[in-house]
């Protein structure tokens, strides 16, 4: 197939919330699927209903207008399920909690969630309703997007190229030969560079309707912390250069799901079709390679992102190169670290005498809490009393945003946290700590023991021990 630049095609993927709510919202939805799965489609409904309704509007499902129903109900099927893959469910419509999701939940490492998303990813797919996924079908459409943009990207860089956000979508998302998996990516590039030499400028209609699907997709490769945006223009993040390389190598190869083997004609391979993605579409296929994002790739910052100006700029400068430690830093050890640097300056700049009352015990287990400190400048008429901090820890991409008024999060506490914080109240407090590339917020919540209490918070327990003796066996069985 030959390559025609202007043969525009609209490719859409299910609509998101935007790039900070989706942030903000990932360790919500994945908080509440792994309490309420495995379980059956109504029992799921029900109590994702309730929890989310609860969390965004402080009332139950029933509650809510017809309008915010819709909104939650969006949140949940749409967001959380065909858009993150976060749960999946079988033929006989039971649902289960993806393995994306389940590691999400052990690593506190969100940028990884959406590098895997972002490679599992492809057209067609399974998330949209029968006619849409039909129609790409017809079509031809046949492409992993997500590898095409980063290896286009890199091909750009070695040429000293920056593409900008109008080009990507005119030239690549919005065309149909690209589309169809039949261009290959520098074929692209030296049209768009052909076409820059005669002063030729191409984009898409101006409007959500041409323009959101576009956005959305490099969303998430942003919020992979594969990319960068600035200025109208697209930059690799180059920190991240071993989950790129697997973008690069694996663009053009064969779709990972095969959505063409199924017969869309016949009611019950409809059904498996579903069925299948759902359950492809969360899981990690890559397990050979760590995903996980370090400090230094969330954190760097790449010099062409800072200083391009126009189209054909090269980078200059040097990028962030990863430092070995940080590939193996654990992201809970990351935020202690920061947490016991901060409240030793903030003691210190008190009374200097107090500073050697701050310990990092986090090593120590059975405590509850990560750092004992004290109030210093916190409690002027009692400084020296006690400080127990736990620290809660995540990476993510974007910037929490306190003035959200629908902003809500979630952390695990351990049963030993727990009572701790009901042991020591109001001298109890849980750090929640977000590193992102701009800098580490931090927030801290005082005696949430008290806050729970008084609904401030809402408490869940998810995990059980069952202690047992020899008078609880029923059997024993011996294997040779």
């Amino acid at each position: 197939m030959s390559y025609d630049p202007d043969k525009n095609y609209r490719c859409t993927i299910i609509r998101g919330k935007s790039q900070r709510e989706m942030d903000d919202m990932l360790l919500v939805y994945a908080g509440i699927i792994d309490s309420i799965c495995p379980c059956k489609r109504d029992e799921f409904d029900r109590d994702f209903n309730d929890r989310l309704s609860q969390g965004i509007f402080k009332k139950s499902f029933a509650e809510l207008t017809d309008a915010n129903k819709k909104t939650i109900r969006n949140h949940i099927t749409e967001t959380a399920g065909s858009l993150l893959g976060l749960y999946w469910h079988d033929e006989e419509e039971n649902i289960y909690e993806s393995d994306s999701c389940r590691k999400l939940l052990e690593d506190n490492d969100q940028p990884a969630f959406f590098k895997n998303l972002c490679l599992n990813f492809q057209f067609p797919n399974a998330s949209q309703k029968i006619q849409t996924v039909e129609e790409r079908i017809h079509d031809g459409v046949r492409l992993k997007p997500f590898h095409f943009v980063v290896t286009i990207l890199s091909l750009a860089k070695a040429m000293d190229m920056i593409l900008s956000k109008d080009e990507i979508a005119y030239y690549v998302l919005g065309n149909y030969d690209v589309l169809c998996g039949q261009v290959h990516p520098q074929e692209v590039l030296q049209t768009i560079s052909k076409r820059r030499e005669q002063k030729i400028e191409k984009k898409l209609p101006s409007g959500s309707r041409d323009n959101q699907h576009i956005k959305e997709q490099l969303n998430l490769l942003e919020l992979a912390n594969i990319i960068r945006q600035s200025d109208g223009y697209v930059f690799l993040n180059s920190a991240e250069a071993k989950t790129i390389q697997l973008f690069i190598t694996g663009y053009n190869t064969e779709l990972n799901f095969d959505i063409f083997s199924y017969d869309l004609q016949d009611q019950e391979q409809k059904k498996k079709m579903y069925s299948d993605w759902s359950c492809y579409y969360g899981e990690i296929h890559v397990p050979e390679v760590d995903l996980q994002t370090s400090l230094n790739a969330l954190q760097s910052k790449n010099s062409a992102t800072e200083n391009a100006s126009s189209p054909g700029q090269s980078e200059t400068g040097t990028t962030d190169s990863e430092k070995p430690e940080d590939s193996t830093t654990v992201i809970g050890d990351a935020g202690e670290q920061l947490i016991f640097e901060m409240e030793k300056a903030r003691v210190r700049k008190y009374s200097p005498r107090l500073e050697n009352k701050v310990l990092l015990l986090g090593k120590q287990r059975g405590l509850g809490y990560d750092i004992a400190s004290v109030e210093a400048d916190e409690n002027e008429e009692e400084p020296e009393f006690a400080r127990f901090i736990e620290v809660k820890a995540t990476k993510r991409t974007t910037a929490p945003d306190m003035d959200d008024t629908t902003w809500i999060d979630t952390v695990n506490l351990t049963r030993k946290e727990w009572i701790a914080a009901k042991q020591y109240r109001s001298a109890y407090n849980i750090y929640r700590v977000y590193f992102t590339p701009v800098s580490a917020f931090i927030r801290k919540i005082t005696d949430p023991y008290s806050k729970s209490e008084q609904k401030v918070v809402t408490v869940l327990p998810t995990m059980y021990r069952m202690d047992f003796s020899a008078t609880a066996i029923d059997k024993e069985y011996h294997c040779e």
